[in-house]
């Protein structure tokens, strides 16, 4: 029922791409959500004759679509907008305690098999966790701000090679895009964290490690936006991150450029022989 995703969903159709979704039975968070999901739909798309599978994920989807990438190798194409280069600790945005999200205590954002995967624990539990974030918002110009607990989190945690996302395993295409100005966490670093590792490993997949000066956030292609925000695209945008009322041409040529990118690597990949 995530209007943002049917939005993704039919972009994606325009383009010639067939689009499952994927989330939360409830949309309440991510906490122990199975990896099976992902291996289910791969399967349900092939019997519906399907070829070819990609992924894309923004945001905190961004972690299942990179994990499901390097798990699976069906996945050939795999675009992550804003991404994390680490699992994180399951979270509910189930309200409690006046909160409008918090972390779920011993879960991981995923699992496989029935184990969780190793992951990071948030430096904050409840209700710190979302005070902190209500902190940091307030006054910033943006519609959320959580800056401040991702980089906390980053600094006390011991980041093994066990939390961190193996994109090396990742084949096919794949596409990193984040912005310097992302109020929510620092996917800057993240994406060149990556793309550090993908040089310090061997790897068969092409990929573009995209990071631009502005863009906020909402680092996706202008014609997306349009479909997933119809009416005053600019202007919402703008009330939800203050770097888009400072820099909006900056950020418009952002997004268009990430437009561009896009959607000629799903036309590439569309033309590549099986």
């Amino acid at each position: 029922n995530n209007v943002l995703t049917k939005g993704v969903a039919k972009w994606l159709a325009k383009r010639g791409v067939n689009a499952l979704c994927l989330g939360p039975e409830n949309g309440s968070g991510y906490h122990s959500f199975p990896l099976e999901n992902v291996e289910e739909a791969i399967r349900f798309l092939k019997e519906q004759g399907n070829r070819k599978i990609g992924i894309l994920g923004a945001s905190i989807t961004s972690i299942p679509a990179l994990i499901s990438a390097a798990q699976f190798p069906e996945i050939s194409l795999t675009v992550a907008v804003t991404p994390c280069d680490f699992v994180l600790q399951g979270f509910s945005k189930e309200k409690r305690d006046g909160c409008a999200e918090w972390p779920v205590e011993g879960e991981s954002m995923l699992t496989w098999r029935g184990e969780p995967l190793p992951y990071v624990p948030y430096a904050y539990k409840h209700p710190q966790y979302w005070q902190v974030v209500t902190e940091e918002t307030k006054g910033s110009g943006n519609l959320l701000s959580s800056q401040r607990l991702f980089r906390d989190t980053e600094a006390r945690a011991e980041l093994t090679d066990a939390v961190m996302i193996p994109v090396e395993n990742i084949r096919g295409r794949l596409m990193l895009i984040g912005c310097e100005d992302d109020c929510l966490w620092p996917t800057a670093h993240y994406i060149r964290r990556m793309d550090e590792r993908l040089k310090a490993h061997a790897h068969s997949c092409r990929y573009d490690a995209l990071v631009y000066p502005h863009g906020t956030h909402f680092a996706f292609p202008e014609s997306m936006l349009h479909q997933l925000l119809p009416l005053f695209s600019d202007f919402i945008v703008g009330r939800a991150f203050r770097a888009a009322r400072d820099y909006p041409k900056e950020c418009r040529a952002a997004r268009d450029d990430i437009d561009r990118r896009m959607k000629q690597a799903i036309q590439d990949w569309l033309n590549e022989a099986e």
